[in-house]
């Protein structure tokens, strides 16, 4: 209870310190929740279905700044009529391991449509070691890694050779940039312990440039939960409200906004509606569910009357996500739940296009014709070959800088050279990348050999591949043939698998593309099951 006390942040009318009184919880009304706790912050806001809200209210006269981003405007579309304004706002969900920088970054230089992305969660720890330095400590977890201008820096890029044939390439890459021009990359941040929630996200609004900052309370891993963060914090509701309080009090007064991402429970859904008024009574404008318990993973359907549930009892908009891996799913998840806008995540991985089919789907009362097949194999090649460029430079940013120098192609410092037909070409491997690959063997730390930096790249389009290819039968077939391309392996593998660079394995994954794709089946996507089944797939085929 002292350490509660002392982590409580500061904001609003507070209670004497040390004061305990009745959970402010609404699980006591429900009679699961007897104990006292330190009266929790108490934030106002104004806020509404639409989103206008501010973080925090203060009794003196000074306005409060103007917000980074509209989001009452953004949500508000979805309720005028007429022209592109029928379709909700659409999010791209912020994804450890897989939608990280590489990703958004391909998605706007090729494919493109959604309104706004938010970077993988950022670690807050639960505590600092005696005598380190909290501020500057706090500062560099806060700031490592974001850039509130990431997306918005594309521009330089425009005529790059990303994006179709050599001639339509420089129109269209520069309309993409244009679009993401306008869009703030938000942050997320998660952590248990409200006082060092409430500095990092200071240091977001502050000197991050953050037009939002998110609190995760959706991650399922066990070494999150663990430390009651993530969705261990569902299993406290008061913590929930603390926690978001504590962000809020963070960003207060520097017009950035707060918004909570979080999961329908911890092993159930008991508490579903006591952590979603916590939320709200913690100064959240809005909130993101998904419809899955920590417990249920990424396996099953998500239950979207989770999603109606939440619509009809809080008063701040309600943002829809899980299963919307089609158009159909996304306008029926809208009409079922009355959300105010759409997250999608793995299912942006597994169609590229889908932000704009279901932006076309929206402006024409469920149209389902987009685009001819090769104008889709175009997009979909573009988008293949924009992440691989930005895969296989290294993380300091060199490759991109050196990149915007050049004309008619993409040469990054590895020296995987990507021309505007999709055609690559490989003249040296100086760089390494700093982050853990998904091969086994340079997880968390650089790769030093040659081998180990081809399998790292390699790594990253196997990662991509396999939801890409998981909503097309006829590119289901050759999931085990991709992944089992490696820059190490026997004599006897060598002759079976020849991919063993990422150059070969490009082009093999476009000549794929251009053979087999069609508009992705209206498929589950399941992180865990797939990995299982392309595990049982690769087996299989050797």
């Amino acid at each position: 209870l002292r350490r509660r006390t002392a982590s409580a942040p500061p904001r609003g009318t507070l209670a004497r310190p040390g004061t305990m009184v009745p959970c402010a919880s609404s699980a006591v009304s429900a009679g699961r929740c007897g104990a006292a706790h330190p009266k929790p912050p108490q934030v106002t806001t104004r806020a509404t279905r639409d989103g206008d809200a501010t973080a925090c209210s203060s009794s003196s006269a000074v306005p409060s700044p103007r917000p980074r981003r509209d989001y009452g405007a953004l949500f508000r579309r979805a309720k005028q009529s007429g022209g592109n304004d029928k379709c909700p706002p659409l999010f791209l969900a912020p994804m450890e391991g897989l939608g990280d920088h590489r990703l958004r970054r391909a998605l706007v230089l090729s494919t493109g449509g959604f309104d706004e992305a938010c970077r993988e969660f950022t670690r807050v720890p639960g505590t600092l070691s005696q005598g380190a330095k909290a501020e500057k400590l706090l500062r560099g977890i806060a700031l490592n890694g974001y850039d509130a201008r990431e997306l918005m820096k594309l521009e330089s890029n425009a005529g790059m050779g990303y994006h179709g044939t050599e001639n339509d390439a420089g129109q269209r890459v520069e309309q993409k940039v244009r679009h993401a021009h306008q869009s703030l990359l938000a942050a997320q941040l998660m952590g248990s312990t409200s006082e060092l929630l409430r500095q990092c996200a200071f240091v977001l609004a502050t000197e991050g440039g953050a037009p939002r900052v998110d609190l995760n309370c959706g991650c399922p891993a066990t070494v999150v939960t663990g430390k009651g963060a993530g969705s261990g914090l569902l299993r406290d509701p008061y913590l929930v409200e603390q926690c978001i309080a504590a962000v809020a009090t963070g960003v207060c007064g520097t017009g950035c906004s707060v918004s909570l991402k979080m999961r329908s429970g911890f092993d159930d859904r008991s508490l579903l509606r006591d952590n979603l008024l916590a939320a709200q009574a913690g100064g959240a404008q809005f909130i993101t569910l998904h419809p899955r318990t920590r417990k249920e993973g990424y396996t099953g359907h998500a239950h979207w009357d989770d999603i109606a549930f939440a619509v009809d009892l809080l008063d701040i908009p309600v943002v829809g996500n899980g299963d919307v891996t089609s158009p159909a799913k996304a306008l029926r998840m809208l009409r079922e739940t009355g959300c105010a806008g759409i997250m999608v995540g793995r299912g942006a991985v597994q169609d590229p296009l889908l932000f704009r089919r279901v932006k076309h789907a929206f402006d024409t009362d469920g149209d389902t014709l987009f685009l001819s097949r090769e104008e889709e194999v175009r997009e979909i090649k573009a988008f293949l070959n924009a992440f691989a460029a930005e895969a296989f430079v290294d993380d300091t940013g060199h490759g991109r800088e050196s990149s915007s120098s050049r004309g008619g192609g993409t040469t990054s410092t590895n020296g995987s050279s990507i021309s505007s037909s999709g055609s690559s070409r490989t003249t040296s491997t100086n760089a390494s990348p700093t982050t853990g690959s998904n091969d086994g063997n340079t997880r968390g730390r650089k790769p030093k050999t040659n081998g180990e930096l081809e399998n790292y790249k390699l790594g990253k389009l196997k990662q991509i591949c396999k939801y890409l290819f998981a909503g097309n039968p006829e590119l289901r077939e050759h999931v085990a043939e991709v992944l089992n391309a490696s820059a190490t392996r026997s004599a006897k593998d060598s002759e079976e698998n020849d991919l063993s660079t990422a150059t070969e394995l490009l082009e093999r994954i476009n000549e794929l593309v251009e053979k087999h794709w069609r508009a992705p089946e209206d498929v589950l996507v399941d992180a865990f099951s797939m990995r299982g089944g392309y595990e049982n797939g690769m087996k299989a085929a050797r």
